[in-house]
């Protein structure tokens, strides 16, 4: 009797009828089946819906006997291709749109521009044309009004620190430096000011912040000459002569202040005026003594009227004067200034003042060291050798205080 062959599992089940559906899955054919039919009567033939009906297994009809043709790509010329252009080897391109001395910002260039611009506005003002007068600086806007407490609405003691403080450096043992003299000239205790400001202006007088010294002991733009007689100082880049401050500064040239500079000068003054230099004299000295003459003759007359019940005078104050230190130190009181000379189509603006209180400021080693750190005439002739051991116990002290800290 002859066995059958095994056959593999695989081959097995391939020859196996497939096996019966249970009650439920016929049931749930027959829904398909139905499903199906309404489908089509409902809408029809529609590709959209085609992948519905479709058995998964059976591909579309349409797309055998049509297909889908796709265009052929169009082909673009090789120099229109978006491609860079060091991989195509071809040059750089240049962007830039204005002149080649420019191209990287020469800073020659424009340095020349802008002097040429300054020397023909320096010469259409010298000439006193047209384009000289639309080149002069317009007008500051009206400053707005101070902030309640500040300075600028306070009148400074400045008399009284020319008595106690001339020729002395001023503190207030808390190592504030500006601001000891701030509160030394405030008849309030806690005024407002700007502490980054070398211009502090009061309501009644200007004071100047100058530092003649870094703490290397090199010296300043800020320098002193004849003596501690003058001394240079520049203003701001941004102000000019029609800047409030600079005009008030600028009043000192006026003859109108030859009377409060005698009045306000410091006891013990007049009798060192014949220690000044001549060409420190004011020029038009001739002047000087006519309104002298009118004031007397219009004092005389006002003593024939008759006698009424005097106010009670304020006292003068004289416009401008001068703190100077070295960079690190208190600040000494220089003070009263009057412009000289002055350079208004410089930038920023240069000014020549005379020391008024010089004679007597020769007198204070402190001074006598600021001098010798900024002198740039070599004139202190008799107080070199005093000045230069003050000047040199200031750069002790400095080393000492870097030490220190």
């Amino acid at each position: 009797m002859l066995s059958s062959p095994i056959l593999p599992r695989a081959c097995v089940s391939r020859t196996l009828a497939p096996p019966m559906l249970t009650e439920y899955e016929q049931r749930r054919e027959a829904r398909i089946a139905r499903n199906r039919e309404i489908l089509v009567r409902l809408v029809g033939d529609l590709p959209a819906h085609w992948a519905m009906m479709k058995d998964p297994n059976e591909s579309s009809p349409e797309k055998k006997k049509t297909g889908v043709k796709r265009k052929p790509r169009a082909s673009i010329p090789e120099e229109d291709q978006r491609r860079s252009g060091r991989i195509r080897n071809l040059p750089a391109p240049i962007y830039t749109s204005f002149e080649v001395n420019e191209d990287l910002g020469d800073q020659l260039v424009r340095a020349a521009r802008r002097e040429a611009r300054r020397k023909q506005i320096a010469t259409d003002r010298s000439k006193g044309s047209v384009s000289g007068e639309s080149a002069k600086p317009k007008p500051s806007k009206p400053p707005a009004p101070p902030a309640f407490g500040s300075i600028k609405t306070l009148e400074a003691k400045i008399n009284e620190c020319s008595l106690t403080h001339l020729g002395q450096p001023i503190s207030d043992g808390t190592g504030a430096l500006k601001a000891a003299v701030i509160h030394t000239l405030s008849p309030v205790s806690n005024p407002r000011f700007s502490k980054y400001s070398g211009i502090q202006e009061w309501k009644n007088c200007v004071c100047l912040f100058v530092n003649v010294g870094d703490k290397h002991g090199n010296s300043y733009k800020n320098v002193f000459t004849h003596a501690g007689g003058r001394i240079s100082w520049f203003a701001q880049p941004s102000q000019h002569e029609e800047t409030p401050v600079i005009k008030r500064i600028l009043e000192t040239i006026e003859e109108k202040h030859d009377a409060t500079q005698k009045s306000t000068a410091p006891a013990g003054l007049g009798e060192e005026n014949g220690d000044e230099e001549d060409d420190l004299k004011h020029e038009g000295s001739d002047k000087k003594a006519k309104s002298e003459a009118k004031h007397k003759q219009s004092k005389s007359d006002t003593t024939k009227k008759e006698p009424r019940p005097e106010k009670e005078k304020k006292q003068p104050v004289w416009p401008v004067h001068l703190f100077a230190r070295m960079e690190g130190f208190t600040y000494v009181y220089c003070g009263r200034l009057r412009v000289l000379e002055h350079f208004p189509h410089k930038t920023p603006m240069q000014f020549v003042f005379r020391l008024l209180d010089a004679p007597l400021l020769r007198h204070s080693d402190d001074f006598l060291g600021l001098v010798d750190l900024a002198d740039a005439d070599a004139s202190l002739g008799e107080h070199k050798e005093k000045a230069a051991a003050a000047s040199k116990k200031m750069l002790d002290r400095k080393e000492k205080q870097a030490v220190y800290l």
